[in-house]
């Protein structure tokens, strides 16, 4: 509850309204949007005790999870991921798993589709960022990308990825929200139009 009321507040901030006159509307599969703002572009996700929340100017999808989950991440892993990824897991255990778990999740929450149709993307890079997208074979509506997807920089109990459409580098800017918290304790600037925002519960 009470991250989905800070994202009211964030929304309605950026877009200059009271967050209690916010409408929203629902995709296909369930990702929010809100209404008559079509330059904005929000995913919020929660895990444990930490709540993300991406702001964009482009299809934006975040994801957050906890390190230690209760998954099967070796059935998983063999059942879904590519090969590549599949010998990661086996190697790299639940922190590997987790890692490219958020990334393929940011990407479908961007796409605003069902998380099994984005589980066979293939998102093992190295680098800060990467552009990801399915193979040339048929890939269902809006998930073909390509995305451009982010690690995020938490705390090692947490895995958490931004992802945004196209292949263009993206800045972040980060900012903390506390209910209750003073007015100066939130983002200490509007993000430029390159850039997405975390707030972090």
């Amino acid at each position: 509850m009470i991250a989905h009321a800070a994202t009211r507040i964030l929304l309605g901030e950026r877009l200059g309204r009271p967050p209690e006159l916010l409408r929203f509307s629902r995709g296909r599969w369930g990702k929010p949007a809100v209404a008559d703002a079509p330059g904005l572009h929000f995913s919020l996700s929660h895990s444990g005790e930490l709540a993300l929340l991406a702001v964009a100017p482009r299809p934006v999808g975040v994801d957050v999870e906890t390190v230690r989950s209760g998954r099967d991440v070796d059935r998983l892993s063999r059942r879904f991921f590519p090969a590549q990824e599949r010998e990661l897991v086996a190697r790299g255990g639940r922190p590997a798993f987790a890692r490219l778990w958020t990334r393929k999740e940011a990407c479908v929450k961007a796409s605003g589709g069902r998380l099994t149709e984005g589980l066979a993307l293939p998102v093992a890079h190295t680098a800060g960022q990467a552009t990801v997208r399915l193979p040339d074979a048929p890939a269902p509506a809006g998930l073909a990308g390509p995305w451009r997807v982010a690690d995020l920089p938490l705390s090692e109990e947490y895995a958490g990825s931004v992802a945004l459409l196209g292949d263009g580098p993206f800045a972040m800017s980060w900012g903390l929200w506390y209910p209750g918290a003073p007015a100066h304790s939130g983002p200490a600037r509007q993000p430029r139009d390159d850039e997405s925002r975390q707030g972090v519960k």
